[in-house]
Order: structure tokens, then sequence, then C-alpha cells
């Protein structure tokens, strides 16, 4: 039987618009904002993962809290494997930090623990299981109008 992944496969597609084609002959042509997302993150995912340039993830996110832990990991598998990155625990978010995704200034403070018990803003990329920092930045209150 050949399904929808082997069928993919087999039609050994050479262009990411291609995909976006095939997806909508098979899946149906989206008809909401939240069919047109779906079918975003999915082309997301299988364009990086058979062109050799991910497609970009253009959505960035940000929040403003303190870090109360960094905890520093190893990745066990995978493309990184070996590699250290840290786990910077805000209370109920918790950010994966990777030397690729930061200036060597902010992956610098993240393992000298610097930010430790500071009120920052951080900018984010969300995964399907983690949240990736982007940057950081000292919070400054906006200043009161009179």
């Amino acid at each position: 039987m050949n399904n929808f992944w082997n069928s993919l496969e087999a039609k050994k597609l050479t262009a990411k618009n291609q995909v976006k084609e095939y997806l909508t002959q098979k899946l149906g042509t989206p008809t909401n904002p939240i069919q047109q997302n779906l079918l975003t993150e999915i082309l997301k995912k299988i364009n990086s993962y058979y062109f050799s340039e991910p497609v970009p993830n253009t959505t960035a996110y940000s929040l403003i809290g303190t870090v109360f832990e960094i905890i520093e990991k190893h990745f066990k598998e995978g493309k990184n494997k070996g590699q250290n990155y840290y786990v910077l625990n805000l209370g109920e978010d918790k950010l994966q930090a990777l030397q690729e995704n930061l200036e060597p200034s902010k992956w610098s403070q993240i393992e000298k623990l610097a930010i430790l018990n500071q009120n920052l803003v951080f900018k984010y990329k969300k995964w399907i299981t983690n949240k990736q920092l982007l940057d950081f930045y000292p919070y400054q209150k906006p200043h009161e109008k009179n």
C-alpha cells in the first residue's frame, strides 16, 4: 500500500513550491486562517527536512521575566550531539538557549550566570517541544507621561 508519506518521498520534489502544490492537491486548499496556518507549519517541517536550507521561522515572541535558575545540558542525539545548551527557568516558562542563536556576548552572560535574578525581556521562537531563546535585554518600564 502506498501511503501519503511514501508518495511524497517517491515524487522526489526539487522545489519548495512543488511541495506546497502536492500538499494542497492531496489535502485540499485551506479555506480559513487556521487551515492556512496548519499548512504553513507542515510545509516548514517538510521543507526543512527535504531541502538543505530550512524555511525560516519568521514568528518571534517576547516575554518579560526573571531567570530563577540556569541549567546546563548536553544534546544526546541529532546534529548537535555533544554540544552544550542551557535551560533558563523563568518560573512558568522555560527557554532553551543555544549558542548558534545568540551573539557571543549574550551567550557568555548565560554561561557566567550573569542574568540570574534580573528583570529581562526575552525574544524567542516557539517549536513543538521547546522555546528557543533568540535575544534578551534589560526591561525598562516605559516613562509615565504627565
